[in-house]
């Protein structure tokens, strides 16, 4: 009887280190993992503020806002390769608005900015749990990756 207590003691000691082992090998692309969702969703939010800013009336400077809904449509995220030793990433950012906005380039130039600019700002807080300095974003560097965004328009 003895034994039998012991082997199934060295079992399930034998178990739960496999286990172990299984989460350790594991934890590494759990974590690149979920830095490319943390960055997504900081970069959504921040496209998202962006727009309502817009439609709450903010301006940029001297640039007049005209009044309509300006949206945002998708944000999605496409691999670029390598820069250095992190990998660079690119948030494309679909803006929707009014038709009428087409010619006034200035205005469309700056709602371009500031979506872009908030939704980098965002992803800067969301890894440094503090907004940057800098009032433009360009690049956040994280751990394994490296971010920028691009935007592009759609009107309706």
């Amino acid at each position: 009887m003895r034994c039998r207590k012991a082997q199934v003691g060295i079992e399930f000691i034998i178990l739960v280190g496999a286990l172990l082992v299984m989460v350790i090998a594991v934890f590494p692309y759990i974590l690149k993992t979920n830095e490319l969702n943390k960055a997504l969703s900081a970069a959504r939010d921040g496209a998202t503020f962006g727009a309502a800013m817009r439609g709450v009336g903010y301006k940029s400077g001297s640039v007049e806002a005209p009044p309509g809904k300006i949206k945002i449509k998708s944000v999605t995220l496409e691999r670029l390769g390598k820069c250095g030793d992190l990998e660079c990433y690119r948030f494309k950012i679909v803006i929707m608005m009014p038709s009428y906005y087409s010619s006034n380039s200035s205005y469309v130039r700056s709602v371009r900015g500031t979506i872009r600019n908030q939704a980098m700002r965002f992803v800067y807080y969301a890894f440094y749990g503090d907004y940057p300095s800098k009032s433009v974003i360009y690049r956040v560097n994280t751990s394994y990756y490296s971010f920028n965004a691009t935007t592009r328009i759609e009107y309706y």
